[in-house]
């Protein structure tokens, strides 16, 4: 009997000392184990890290590099303080959309080719017009220690591109009369090759040449007087004599990748990699005929459908930034359309510059308001939040999303404008 009793103590304590161990070892804690930090951390949600990017995306510089406003008010009346519904952009646009800085691309038509100078600076002058209308909340900066004040101001900011070589004519001194008017950069060549060398439109009919003497001048003069290089719109054989030229970084201030769209406005391999060598950019656009060859949006972009309803949500956010952009990211999700360009769209682009060169060589270069057809999801400067949270949800880091949203860029301009 008493055997027995010992018997059943024994395999009692024996019960007791496993469930401990097995309590506190792998399903509870032991003390004198040595646990992998990292591996439990990985497996704890980390409540630091936002649920999104929202709030990053208004606490960030975001830089435009390419948009035709200018244009709009000289064809069609358009009010840069008051904006409007029918526009791209404008004031209130930006300032809903945490757009900080602004290129204008100072875009000259055909007709005007005779009088390209002065269209240019005609355009300039209507928007120092609006600089004076709402200069609590607009300034015009020309370097980069006045982009610096004016964002830190809250003020919206922006400087001047010229689209198109034309303006030049054959003289270099307006190089310098234009950088003294605010422009910080020109695209040689628009759709038209002209003094300066070849275009890609051109070129892609055959047309071969490069840059003339002439346009070998410019480059050097553009280097001098510190004004960026747009290599935009201009042919392969121009682009390469450039590379060669050039001393400083220079840009693409509103293209894509031709490899994954095959327009002679994009960019082939080459050439990306040739601008990262350089320590340039490339400013993605967000024209669907230049992201994608089988997808189009058209004018039935998400506002063109449901602009009621975005409307409404905008009112029932009471004006509160952030819960607007949840609300309408949650919307344009359920009801955006598979066969259309997107900002998934763009994201491939962004991927594959990435992919081919690093994140430190890519921008954004909207061509809004220059008669472009947006992405569904894209459809006008309110929207880059959503660009961010996208690029957010494709696992970018906040530090190369603030890359792409302005600090590449401001990179180049600090180094080649000043």
């Amino acid at each position: 009997m008493q055997k027995k009793s010992l018997l059943v103590i024994i395999l009692i304590t024996f019960a007791v000392i496993s469930v401990s161990v097995f309590l506190f070892s792998e399903n509870g804690f032991n003390k004198n184990e040595n646990i992998n930090t990292n591996s439990v951390k990985s497996e704890i949600k980390d409540t630091t890290q936002p649920s999104d990017f929202f709030e990053n995306h208004y606490k960030a510089l975001v830089v435009d590099s390419h948009n035709d406003f200018p244009y709009q008010v000289f064809k069609r009346g358009a009010d840069f303080c008051k904006g409007g519904d029918w526009l791209h952009s404008g004031l209130p646009k930006f300032k809903k959309g945490g757009v900080d800085i602004q290129i204008f691309s100072l875009w000259i038509p055909k007709e005007h080719f005779n009088r390209s100078k002065e269209f240019v600076l005609d355009r300039i002058e209507e928007m120092e017009k609006f600089q004076k209308e709402c200069s609590d909340e607009y300034e015009i900066a020309y370097s980069y220690d006045d982009i610096m004040r004016i964002t830190g101001q809250n003020k919206f900011c922006s400087l001047f591109g010229i689209e198109g070589g034309t303006a030049i004519g054959k003289d270099l001194n307006n190089i310098n009369l234009f950088y003294e008017k605010g422009v910080r950069y020109i695209g040689l060549t628009w759709n038209n090759s002209n003094n300066i060398g070849t275009s890609s439109a051109d070129e892609s009919k055959g047309k071969k040449g490069g840059l003339t003497e002439f346009g070998r001048n410019v480059v050097k003069r553009m280097n001098e007087v510190g004004m960026i290089i747009d290599v935009s719109h201009l042919g392969e054989d121009s682009f390469w004599d450039v590379i060669e030229i050039t001393e400083d970084p220079i840009i693409a201030s509103h293209s894509n990748c031709y490899t994954l769209n095959p327009h002679h406005r994009n960019l082939t391999d080459e050439q990306i990699k040739a601008i990262a060598k350089n320590g340039g950019v490339i400013m993605v656009n967000f024209y669907d005929e230049f992201l994608s060859s089988t997808k189009r949006t058209g004018k039935s972009n998400a506002k063109a459908k449901y602009g009621n309803k975005i409307d409404e949500l905008w009112k029932l956010s009471g004006g509160n930034l952030i819960e607007f952009n949840r609300e309408r990211e949650k919307f344009l999700n359920e009801v955006t359309p598979s066969d259309v360009v997107t900002i998934e769209t763009i994201i491939e682009h962004i991927d594959y510059i990435k992919n081919l060169v690093g994140v430190d060589y890519i921008g954004l270069g909207s061509d809004f308001d220059g008669g472009i057809d947006a992405p569904f999801d894209l459809y006008d400067a309110t929207c880059y939040p959503l660009l961010s949270q996208k690029l957010y949800e494709h696992d970018y880091t906040v530090t190369e999303i603030n890359k792409i949203l302005g600090l590449n860029f401001l990179r180049v301009f600090k180094q080649v404008c000043g």
